[in-house]
């Protein structure tokens, strides 16, 4: 955890000095396709026209953030060691608030603004002012950046949301925040459907997300992958592979796995993934002992090792009902793995996965639907080698994170006033490009 942490002297035979310095500010709520992509990212980017700096807001035990660290990269940390509680016995300063009703009013409305989001404001504020940072980009959809978008606006600095996910959320408050935002770039359909919908959206890109193509390319042997989670050689195995949250569809996944192993017994079923907080994994527990699937069913925990995960799985299932996913980073890493899908119509699942190609689309929640895909790739594998196949040839053409990151990059550079950079280093980037 450092502020100065450089990566080389020089880089391409430039200094860090004299390429833009972008600032990639992360909430912090831990591991996911957010700080995957983060990581990603920074891998990839080409440092000869560009240096990255990731900012974090809560810190947090994520491996991912761990290797960014052990990259090399420079990391900041802006708040404080986690969220703070919102809850609990009101203090003085709450009680008083509450005494007075229009500051009450103001107390309700503005609780997060007053509280959680100015302090790191003025942190960040101050990175970007001592480090002359050239750009601010907000990795997640901009309610979740009030601290960041404000410092960047209060430093003169343009600003770049990278808008993951966030769909159909807080869009009271997205509405006043949109018009601060120089750039969005969507990461698929359905989040730049969503971003249209909103007024004051200066400009618009859809750069799709994309998975690291190097990290699955020598995964775990599949025989000793099974060994290690216990799975008989004989098996086939279907896995949910995503954090266990409500809407995700792991119930219905559950109740799936009933109806399949009455078709095909053959076959254990992973939930890979875990809960932060919350009575949701103690629920599907128990599902499975009142569906009397337990003996087929292993929950695996949080996981770092997906690609080794991936290497025993043969069908990959991801149907959430009421959580919209921007894209659905695991089911782009499953299709790396050439293993076919079952997803649910939902959002941006619908931008990975093509129905009837690389594997099955089904309604929300329709549990006879998903048993009908699953069943029928698991009682024919010609059908799931084709699917895998042309799983993984659209992740080489459409969602490799080498070429998205670049993509991406090039338009973070554009969005940069020529009059905004230093000489030396407005020179450098014209040159470079």
């Amino acid at each position: 955890m450092t502020d100065d942490c450089d990566l080389t002297v020089t880089c391409g035979g430039l200094t860090r000095s004299q390429r833009p310095r972008i600032l990639l500010l992360e909430s912090g709520t831990g591991s996911g396709g957010s700080m995957t992509f983060l990581r990603d990212f920074l891998v990839h980017a080409d440092l000869e026209k560009v240096d990255p700096r990731a900012g974090i807001y809560y810190p947090n035990s994520s491996n991912t953030l761990k290797e960014i660290e052990r990259l090399g990269f420079p990391v900041t940390y802006f708040g404080f060691t986690s969220p703070p509680p919102t809850g609990g016995k009101p203090g003085i300063f709450d009680r008083t608030l509450r005494r007075v009703r229009f500051v009450r009013s103001l107390y309700r409305i503005g609780f997060r603004l007053l509280r959680l989001q100015l302090p790191i404001a003025w942190r960040v504020l101050r990175y970007v002012r001592r480090e002359r940072i050239d750009l601010v980009v907000l990795n997640q959809d901009v309610h979740y950046h009030i601290a960041g978008l404000l410092a960047a606006k209060l430093a003169g600095v343009p600003c770049v949301c990278r808008k993951a996910g966030g769909i159909g959320e807080a869009r009271r408050l997205k509405r006043a925040l949109t018009p601060w935002v120089d750039l969005f770039v969507s990461i698929s359909k359905a989040t730049e459907a969503d971003q249209r919908g909103l007024p004051g959206t200066k400009r618009l890109l859809n750069i799709y997300e994309g998975v690291d193509l190097t990290r699955f390319a020598i995964p775990a042997s599949r025989e000793s992958m099974r060994k290690k989670l216990a799975i008989p050689l004989g098996k086939k195995v279907v896995a949910a592979v995503s954090r266990v949250a409500e809407g995700k569809g792991h119930m219905e996944f559950l109740r799936m796995a009933a109806r399949v192993l009455k078709r095909y017994p053959d076959v254990l079923f992973l939930v890979v993934g875990d809960q932060e907080a919350g009575s949701l994994m103690n629920e599907l527990r128990a599902a499975t002992r009142a569906l009397h699937i337990e003996e087929s069913v292993v929950f695996t925990g949080w996981r770092d090792d997906v690609p080794d995960v991936m290497a025993c799985v043969d069908i990959f299932v991801h149907c959430p009902t009421t959580f919209l996913e921007g894209l659905g980073i695991a089911c782009l890493e499953a299709m790396a793995m050439s293993i076919p899908a079952v997803v649910s119509d939902n959002a941006g699942l619908v931008d990975s996965v093509q129905d009837g190609v690389t594997g099955f689309i089904v309604p929300p929640g329709d549990v006879g639907a998903m048993a009908d895909a699953v069943t029928r790739l698991l009682l024919d594998e010609r059908l799931c080698r084709e699917f895998g196949s042309r799983a993984r040839h659209r992740i080489e053409q459409t969602f490799d994170i080498a070429a998205t990151a670049r993509q991406l990059q090039e338009a973070l550079l554009e969005t940069i006033p020529a009059g905004h950079l230093e000489p030396d280093s407005r020179s450098a980037s014209v040159a470079k490009r």
